[in-house]
C-alpha cells in the first residue's frame, strides 16, 4: 500500500519578513469561506483541465516528464496533469488552507507515489525541486503579482528561472496592466451562492480596485478590497479585506525576465488556446482574473554563448 499524501515543510531558508505577504495568505487565500463560492475555481475542475490542455498546446511537446507547480494553492492542476502523461509533480505554496482543502478534495489517492507537496515560499523551493530542473513550470492563477514588492518579485523570477531544466519551459497567465480600473477606483457587486454543510445561501460578493504608482517606475499596484456578505440581511460572511497585485506592462516585465536569464514570450490571450474559456468569457461576461485580459505567458532560459 502507497503512503499516503501529506504537506511537507520548506525547511531550509529562514522565515521572511514581508507583512503584506503574510496578509495576503492569511486574509484570502486561507479564508476558508471563500473556497466554498460557486464561482471561485478552487475546485472547478472543467476549469482546470482546460488550463491544463491550453498549457500542453503551448508547451507543444509529448507530455513533460517533470512539472513543477509553484503557487499551487489547491493542487486544481494536479489531477489533469497526471491524467495527461506527467510522471512526476512538485507542487509548493504558502497557503496552508489552500495545500490542504486541495489534498482532500482535487488530488486522487493513486497520485501519491507522483506527487510531493509543499508548504513554503516559492524562492525557497530549491531544497526540494529535481537536480536539473523541471520540464515543465505552470505558475497559474494569476499568482505572478503576488509579490508586490519590487525586491522580492526580482527574487521570485530568479526562483522561478533556476527551477527550470536546461530545455525546460515556464508557462503562466497573467492579466497585467489589462484590468486596471482607469482613474479613481471601481467597484462592483454580484450575486453569488455559498456552499455549507446545512445548504446553500445565498451572498453578494463586492470588490472595488484601485491602483497606486509605485515608486515612480512604470509598475503599479492593484488594491482589491473583497467583502461577501448575506443577501437580505447584509450579514458578513467573509469580512471586508484587502489584498494586492503587482501589475508590471509587458515591456518592462520582459527586461525583466531577460534579467532573470529568461526570453519571455506573450502568447496571446486564454481565450485563443481554449474553447472553454472562451465560452465561460461569453457566458459569463467576466471580465475579471479568468477573462478576457488574461494571457498566457512562456518563458525559456536564455542560451549562454
Amino acid at each position: 500500500m502507497s503512503e499516503p499524501l501529506r504537506i511537507h515543510p520548506l525547511r531550509g531558508a529562514p522565515p521572511r519578513r514581508e507583512p503584506e505577504l503574510r496578509q495576503l495568505v492569511e486574509e484570502h487565500y486561507d479564508n476558508e469561506p471563500l473556497m466554498r463560492l460557486a464561482g471561485e475555481i478552487h475546485f472547478d475542475m472543467s476549469l482546470s483541465r482546460a488550463d491544463v490542455e491550453a498549457v500542453l498546446r503551448i508547451y507543444d511537446r509529448p507530455a513533460p516528464r517533470t512539472v513543477y507547480l509553484p503557487c499551487a494553492g489547491t493542487l486544481r492542476h494536479v489531477a489533469p496533469l497526471l491524467e495527461r502523461g506527467c510522471t512526476e509533480l512538485l507542487a509548493v505554496d504558502l497557503s496552508l488552507g489552500s495545500l490542504s482543502a486541495g489534498l482532500s478534495r482535487n488530488v486522487p489517492p493513486t497520485a501519491a507515489s507522483r506527487l510531493t507537496v509543499c508548504h513554503g515560499d516559492v524562492r525557497d523551493a530549491g531544497e526540494v525541486l529535481p537536480g536539473r530542473g523541471a520540464d515543465l513550470v505552470l505558475l497559474g492563477g494569476n499568482s505572478l503579482g503576488d509579490l508586490t514588492d519590487p525586491h522580492g518579485h526580482a527574487e521570485l523570477l530568479a526562483a522561478l528561472a533556476r527551477s527550470l531544466a536546461p530545455d525546460g519551459v515556464l508557462i503562466f497567465d497573467y492579466v497585467g496592466d489589462r484590468y486596471l480600473p482607469g482613474h479613481g477606483s471601481r467597484s462592483t457587486e454580484w450575486p453569488e451562492t455559498l456552499r455549507t454543510a446545512d445548504g446553500d445561501i445565498e451572498v453578494l460578493d463586492r470588490r472595488t480596485r484601485s491602483v497606486s504608482p509605485l515608486g515612480g517606475s512604470p509598475m503599479s499596484v492593484l488594491t482589491i478590497t473583497c467583502e461577501i456578505v448575506e443577501t437580505g440581511t447584509g450579514t458578513p460572511v467573509v469580512p471586508r479585506h484587502s489584498y494586492r497585485k503587482l501589475i508590471v506592462p509587458d515591456e518592462l516585465l520582459t527586461r525583466q525576465f531577460r534579467q532573470a536569464g529568461l526570453e519571455l514570450s506573450n502568447v496571446g490571450p486564454v481565450a485563443e488556446w481554449s474553447t472553454y474559456h472562451r465560452d465561460r468569457i461569453a457566458h459569463s461576461a467576466d471580465l475579471g482574473m479568468l477573462g478576457e485580459p488574461n494571457c498566457w505567458y512562456t518563458a525559456v532560459k536564455v542560451r549562454q554563448r
